[in-house]
Parts: C-alpha cells; sequence; structure tokens
C-alpha cells in the first residue's frame, strides 16, 4: 500500500479534479483521473499498481476484477464501470 500511494498521491494531487456531467463523453467526464484508474501504465504485478493482479504462487492469483467511477451532485448521479481493469476502451457508461 505505501507504495501505490508514494506513486499515485502525487499524480491525483496534480491532476485537476474531475466535475462529470451527465452529458460528458467518458473522456471529458473524468479528465486527467481517467488514465491513473486506469493504472497509469503500471504492470498490473507492479506493487505500485491501482489494479493489482499477483500472482501468490501455487497457481492462486490475486487480482481486481473491476472498477467502477462514481459522481455524486446535486443534480444527478454518474456511474461508468469497466470489467477489464486497466483497458481504456472497456469502460460502460450505467447511470
Amino acid at each position: 500500500m505505501a507504495a501505490r500511494l508514494a506513486h499515485f498521491r502525487p499524480l491525483l494531487a496534480a491532476a485537476p479534479r474531475p466535475e462529470p456531467r451527465l452529458e460528458d463523453p467518458l473522456e471529458r467526464a473524468w479528465g486527467a483521473w481517467l488514465p491513473l484508474v486506469d493504472g497509469d501504465g503500471l504492470p498490473r504485478a507492479d506493487h505500485r499498481a491501482l489494479l493489482p493482479l499477483l500472482d501468490l504462487g501455487d497457481g492462486r492469483v490475486w487480482g481486481t476484477t473491476s472498477v467502477s467511477l462514481v459522481a455524486l451532485g446535486r443534480t444527478g448521479l454518474r456511474y461508468d464501470f469497466s470489467a477489464v481493469p486497466g483497458d481504456p476502451r472497456a469502460w460502460t457508461r450505467v447511470r
């Protein structure tokens, strides 16, 4: 967790805070946060990875199986989902 925080905390702090609107396409809604949430290009086996996929040995693997982005606002709710962590083409607008 410390390695993940050391890598992502400054990146998220430096990125403009997204203000997703219901009508925005995915990239505009989440802006600079989207590539970070998709893993920032780190291999999923890297201990800094936000979307881990770790080989635990003896045929056991542990990892994140999905990613959600949710925005709650005075005028509505936005929910985007990916069932393929790290694949920017896998995002689906749920609401």
